[in-house]
């Protein structure tokens, strides 16, 4: 079993955030002064535009331990929300270092477990919180309750894979022995590293990973959602599959120091890379239905359409939606920079999941 060590930054690395910020600054200075003229390969309105260049720049300026410093953990950003929308704290501790919390009706019938994204670096943010508001009210509103349950994992460096694997496979335990849901009731969903712990469930239960306990589950779950999946270690792309990266949050920067804290000494297998899984090894994961989703602006975007074709290829039940000029994961990292305008993939994922319900 992989260690969890707390990582610290040294006092150079702290004393580097003072020119990282102000080179942050400037890059938001400089987005607010071009972003009149956009194209359509660039963000839809001008706030986006800078905060896609701000979180552009800080992802590859600062690293995860620098990026950690300044975002609150998880557990904390949930403590905020739930205070400031006068909802009980409703959290729990789990095996192996995990903390889950509840947004809305824990006693619901339905229960969608989120694997946050980020990287496996990135706490949730307040993005999160809102986003599972709206898809809460918006099940509600078609009379289908549904609750969320949102876990605190263990971030990189402090721990490598599979230990975010097993931790989400015990909120799967919990919410499938612990609160008596059955199968049929209970839906997967992750966005971008979440999107990652998305498919490396659903490969264990039908392939259980050597490291991690088996997790029984009598019949299929109700569905799984991947929005914008982070499927694939690869940090070298072919120059055919290289994205322009203006109008998204993320670069190609990222992805070779993400990607590495994650593995560790580890080799990459169909856990951590479900896109090169060959289709049989979707063929009997236990879930009725699959949406992969994708913005038309992410980098992410060739790496994602390998995936919804390995997947469709060995499972009958995938879909796979691409929102139009949207970035990654743009359903929350729009609520998070204060865009309340329904995005194309979150509005998609209601649907899919209302008539799930």
């Amino acid at each position: 079993m992989a260690a969890t060590t707390l990582k610290k930054l040294t006092l150079g690395e702290k004393l580097d955030l003072i020119p990282a910020l102000c080179s942050i600054a400037l890059s938001a200075l400089r987005a607010l002064l071009t972003g009149l003229w956009r194209n359509e390969k660039q963000a839809k309105t001008l706030l986006l535009h800078v905060g896609y260049a701000i979180f552009r720049k800080a992802t590859a300026r600062l690293s995860a331990l620098q990026l950690q410093l300044i975002m609150p953990p998880t557990n904390k950003i949930y403590e905020r929300y739930v205070k400031k929308t006068r909802q009980p704290v409703q959290s729990v501790e789990l095996p192996h270092g995990v903390q889950g919390h509840w947004i809305g009706d824990k006693n619901a019938k339905n229960v969608l477990i989120w694997y946050h994204g980020g990287g496996f670096a990135l706490p949730a943010n307040m993005g999160y919180f809102k986003f599972f508001t709206s898809v809460i009210k918006a099940m509600e509103a078609a009379g289908k309750p549904l609750a969320v349950f949102c876990p605190t994992y263990t971030l990189t460096p402090h721990a490598v894979y599979p230990t975010q694997i097993r931790q989400a496979v015990e909120c799967l335990r919990y919410i499938l022995k612990k609160t008596g849901r059955k199968p049929a009731n209970v839906f997967l969903g992750g966005d971008s590293a979440g999107g990652n712990l998305v498919g490396a469930v659903l490969s264990h239960i039908t392939h259980p990973h050597s490291q991690i306990d088996k997790v029984d589950v009598s019949g299929n779950l109700g569905g799984a959602v991947l929005i914008s999946p982070w499927t694939s270690m690869d940090s070298d792309y072919p120059p055919d599959q290289v994205i322009d990266s203006q109008g998204d949050l993320i670069t190609e920067a990222v992805g070779k120091p993400w990607g590495g804290a994650y593995l560790g000494t580890t080799k990459r297998d169909n856990y951590t890379d479900l896109s090169l899984a060959p289709p049989e090894w979707y063929n009997d994961f236990k879930v009725n239905s699959v949406l992969i989703s994708a913005g038309q602006n992410e980098i992410l975007l060739p790496i994602i359409e390998d995936l919804a074709r390995n997947f469709k290829a060995g499972f009958s039940n995938v879909e796979y939606f691409v929102g139009k000029r949207e970035c990654h994961v743009a359903p929350i990292y729009n609520l998070y920079l204060g865009d309340k305008s329904e995005t194309h993939t979150g509005a998609r994922m209601k649907t899919w999941l209302r008539d799930l319900l």
